[in-house]
């Protein structure tokens, strides 16, 4: 692909050691309280150097599968120093009105953005130390790898869709959490939403899974919409219990 020619090529295959360790997860995801599928995670890198990370979301319960919900997503990208440089994304959600899809290719040379999706054709400058929605959560895992981070706010530049967008995640506190998976000592941020949403978005994090969320919930007019929790890894948790 263009975006892998010689600079991030070589930088991918000269990389030093990642701050986040390859594995895979699996998440359930539950809506008002009723499981309704899971997400299968993995974290690779490739012979290259390159890294992909994927996620893919299939439906459990009766009624979303007749609904067909499902969907993937998946990034390549290289570590450079702490920080994901962004090489590819690619996300495809099916749903009963029809398939959408969004692919970001990033062309380091010419130092623009392609995207192509289901809504048309787009090109962007490409910004400092951008980030897809799927690495997104890589990088914040990353920053709260060092402790002077974890209690402070976190910004970020993202690209979605056909425009790039602030995300910021503020520090709510410690909490002990409990999930399928286990036990944990936490932190938990509050992900900044719209002034006018109706909507928050919850994640909590562990030094056990990496800082990576260990439950993400979605909240609607203050109930319980969408909770997404970690069922099992291939990473050693360590002491799960409370």
């Amino acid at each position: 692909m263009a975006a892998w020619s010689s600079p991030v090529a070589a930088e991918a295959a000269s990389n030093g050691q990642a701050p986040l360790p390859p594995h895979t997860a699996t998440y359930e995801v539950l809506r008002r309280g009723t499981k309704i599928g899971e997400i299968h995670v993995s974290l690779s890198q490739r012979d290259t150097g390159v890294w992909y990370y994927s996620t893919e979301t299939k439906a459990t319960h009766r009624l979303a599968r007749l609904l067909r919900l499902s969907g993937e997503e998946s990034a390549n990208f290289v570590w450079r120093n702490n920080r994901i440089l962004m090489l590819t994304y690619h996300q495809v959600l099916r749903t009963p009105r029809g398939t959408e899809f969004w692919q970001h290719r990033i062309d380091w040379d010419e130092g623009v953005a392609h995207t192509h999706s289901s809504e048309g054709d787009f090109v962007h400058d490409i910004e400092p130390d951008m980030v897809d929605p799927l690495s997104l959560r890589l990088q914040l895992a990353a920053d709260l790898h060092d402790p002077e981070n974890r209690t402070g706010d976190h910004h970020f530049r993202l690209l979605d869709e056909d425009e790039f967008d602030d995300e910021s995640f503020v520090y709510g506190g410690e909490d002990r959490l409990e999930i399928p998976a286990g036990c944990f000592e936490t932190l938990y941020l509050e992900r900044v939403q719209r002034p006018d949403s109706v909507r928050t978005n919850t994640s909590w994090h562990s030094e056990n899974f990496h800082w990576m969320p260990l439950r993400i919930l979605q909240t609607r007019k203050g109930r319980d919409e969408l909770d997404v929790r970690l069922l099992d890894t291939s990473i050693d948790l360590g002491d799960t219990s409370c």
